[in-house]
């Protein structure tokens, strides 16, 4: 009898191996998580968030989340990020244990898969019904004894008959033939919103911003390829980039074409509007086209003449490109430009006398190389 069970209790075993590898791979999050010593892991952060969503997770793609934790002043803080549509979201926890905060972190990453994880609680496995299987020794055989064949004895008192299994000997060892059950399954722990110490603002967050400052080269601007550098502020919204900077090409010194005594300085500086778009999302790589418009002013200096002077244009030109940025260590990116201008007018220097000394090119080379910190 008791062999005859042990097959069955190795499949059941099996099975429940099987549940649980299908549950794994069924996780409602792609957890990316960087904590100090002695706080919860990215598996103990994930699966308490499955406990939460209670199977809806797996019906949904699984949201990808990037976590890291730091101490600082005796408390714990994480940055949660996500990465959608509308483009990066970020949420901050704070609390004075890090369990706690991994509580508050799941909790947290459960509600944005899923936002009534709170007002519905998640299905409890009831535990299996187990019952107690008594085997009972068969009974030992009795010792055949001879058959004689004659008369029937005489018929006896009547009395009642019963037809029925017959109770089973009294066995004083019975006891060791017992399968002891199992011990109850423990509660799970449920995370209650009002009992972890979270500082999450009931406000959405504001859109993420960028400082950047660039190194530029221009062709076509000036009489000669010349460099110069610039700032600018961004305003992400969605896959969008929204930008606003300013930019300065330094004083560069050129000759007259037509009298080799004479020199000229001139320097342009500008302020530019623009927007991209990040349609190639790669974190933590991003890859788009750009638009800018910029308006800003041309002067310079004359000198080596009999009557030197000075003058000063308006400049305007709008311009295209395509923008390239690295996330290498975040919040800090590399961002790199590659495009083309065309000048809305074309600013004319001139000295009296010697006529045009310098004329923008009608089509213009633009490039920058620089360092942004989103926050």
């Amino acid at each position: 009898m008791l062999r005859a069970r042990a097959p069955s209790l190795i499949v059941a075993l099996l099975a429940s191996l099987g549940l649980a590898a299908d549950a794994h791979a069924s996780s409602g999050v792609r957890l990316r998580w960087s904590a100090p010593e002695g706080c919860p892991t990215a598996e103990a952060i994930s699966a308490e968030v499955d406990r939460l969503l209670g199977g809806r997770g797996a019906q949904t793609e699984p949201l990808d989340v990037t976590a890291e934790v730091k101490r600082d002043a005796g408390r714990y803080r994480v940055r949660l990020e996500t990465r959608g549509e509308e483009g990066p979201r970020t949420r901050e926890v704070e609390a004075t244990t890090c369990a706690a905060l991994g509580e508050a972190a799941a909790l947290i990453i459960a509600m944005m898969i899923d936002p009534d994880v709170i007002a519905e609680p998640p299905p409890e496995v009831p535990p299996t019904t187990r019952t107690e299987a008594h085997i009972t020794p068969s009974p030992p055989a009795t010792t055949p004894t001879d058959t004689r064949i004659g008369p029937s004895p005489p018929a006896t008192t009547p009395t009642d008959t019963r037809i029925g299994p017959s109770p089973p000997p009294h066995d004083p060892n019975r006891s060791a033939y017992r399968f002891q059950p199992s011990p109850p399954r423990p509660e799970p722990i449920r995370v209650s919103p009002s009992k972890v110490p979270l500082s999450v603002s009931p406000q959405p967050p504001p859109p993420p911003m960028a400082l950047s400052v660039r190194a530029l080269a221009d062709v076509g601007a000036f009489p000669a390829p010349t460099v110069g550098f610039g700032a600018a502020l961004s305003l992400f919204v969605g896959r969008y980039r929204l930008e606003a900077g300013i930019s300065f090409l330094p004083t560069r010194t050129f000759p007259f074409p037509n009298l080799d005594t004479a020199t000229g300085d001139i320097d342009l500086t500008l302020a530019h509007v623009g927007a991209c778009a990040a349609f190639l999302r790669r974190p933590p790589f991003e890859l788009g086209p750009c638009v800018s418009f910029e308006a800003g002013r041309i002067q310079s200096t004359s000198a080596g003449i009999s009557s030197p002077g000075q003058g000063a244009a308006a400049w305007l030109a709008v311009s295209a490109g395509g923008r390239f940025t690295w996330t290498f260590a975040r919040p800090v990116a590399l961002v790199a430009g590659l495009g083309a201008g065309v000048p809305v007018v074309h600013p004319e220097l001139a000295v009296s006398g010697l006529g045009a000394v310098h004329r923008a090119s009608p089509v213009l080379g633009r490039a920058e190389l620089g360092i942004e910190v989103r926050f």
